[in-house]
């Protein structure tokens, strides 16, 4: 019954994305732009399998990436939508991590930006704002950081993951901050928190 939920709320959004990304109308922000999207069996799944002794029956965990497929989508000028159902060998279906299929994705394709949108932002035990932070200070700060919520927390661990793996920047922003996004990605002060390998100078 869950997974069906999942199947079904998985269908809905990705068809509620792509009419946004249809939107075409004379003398609007989106006026001829013509947007294609792609989604498509790109994720092959695996089981999670059974843990303390609970069998997690079709919660399963990215086995791999189809790179090849995806980077054939883009360089066709798709934006390519990936979801977090995961596909067996054997054709099952399974309900995977968001944040997992984002970080594997990331990590697959040697990403330059890794972006998720969070609850709160990364703050320091002041209750500040961390606005950059290398993977080694990211992981200093999960170990004994107080100000994270849950959901930052598991963010900051899969962005911290993403750097370690290739991709070149993770960004944590607010999606509770109108054009949080253009401002992270557009001034030069951001507005978010980012990851990267090293420290940035």
């Amino acid at each position: 019954v869950a997974l069906e939920c999942v199947k079904e709320a998985v269908g809905v959004l990705r068809v509620e994305i792509e009419a946004l990304l249809s939107q075409g109308l004379p003398n609007s922000p989106m006026a001829g732009a013509a947007i294609n999207t792609v989604s498509g069996n790109f994720i092959t799944a695996q089981p999670y399998g059974v843990h303390g002794g609970v069998d997690f029956q079709y919660t399963g965990v990215v086995r791999k990436v189809d790179t090849a497929a995806i980077r054939a989508c883009l360089d066709a000028g798709n934006i390519v939508i990936i979801s977090n159902v995961g596909y067996s060998p054997t054709g099952e279906v399974f309900n995977l991590s968001i944040e997992d299929v984002a970080m594997a994705t990331a990590r697959a394709l040697a990403a330059d930006k890794l972006i998720f949108l969070t609850d709160e932002p990364v703050l320091d035990d002041d209750g500040k704002l961390i606005p950059e932070l290398s993977a080694q200070e990211a992981e200093h700060l999960l170990s004994h950081g107080k100000q994270l919520s849950a959901d930052t927390r598991l963010y900051l661990q899969h962005a911290t993951e993403a750097v370690r793996g290739g991709v070149r920047r993770a960004h944590l922003v607010s999606h509770k901050v109108d054009g949080a996004l253009l401002k992270e990605l557009f001034t030069r002060e951001g507005i978010g928190s980012m990851v990267s390998p090293e420290p940035v100078e």
